[in-house]
């Protein structure tokens, strides 16, 4: 007795064969769903006490932009750390100023130009969430090896790094 003849294929267990360049584009479609829904998962993300793991306020931006830098940040420096015109530099630095997070003080060789410097408060802050976003990320990504996670970056760099371009074409002067 020889094998088994198989079923002859009726339309109920026929899987339709999709041409190759339709799995591509499927694919394609899905990464940058699994991407966006990512993303904005990421935002809404809290911690125990119901905090955003990652903030993305200006005073948020100017305390971590602060705290970054290697030397005193002038309004100036700021704004240039943190891609934005001086005017809305000095807006969010008088903000961050106002949570108590930094402190705007003049700088010592010109009175005219203030400094931000963190304050005790900034600091507290700053190491709360950054203990809160390392715990969070353990969770998150445990299991996944080293080789997962840099490829998966270098993909979402690189897509990230076409848009960037295709905004600057699509902005650029003609």
């Amino acid at each position: 007795m020889g094998p088994t003849p198989r079923p002859t294929p009726t339309p109920t267990n026929v899987r339709k064969q999709r041409p190759p360049f339709e799995h591509r584009r499927v694919a394609e479609h899905e990464l940058i769903d699994e991407i966006t829904s990512a993303a904005r998962r990421i935002a809404e993300a809290r911690d125990w006490n119901g905090d955003r793991i990652f903030r993305t306020d200006g005073v948020w931006r100017v305390l971590s932009t602060v705290a970054s830098s290697h030397y005193c940040l002038a309004i100036a420096d700021l704004g240039r750390a943190l891609g934005v015109r001086k005017q809305t530099a000095r807006q969010l630095a008088y903000s961050a100023a106002r949570a108590r997070v930094i402190d705007l003080e003049p700088n010592p060789h010109d009175k005219r130009i203030l400094q931000a410097l963190l304050t005790p408060k900034g600091r507290s802050e700053l190491a709360a969430v950054q203990h809160a976003e390392a715990a969070w990320l353990t969770t998150l990504l445990n299991g996944l090896g080293d080789r997962e996670l840099a490829a998966t970056t270098h993909v979402v760099r690189v897509i990230r790094q076409r848009l960037e371009r295709d905004a600057r074409l699509v902005s650029a002067p003609r």
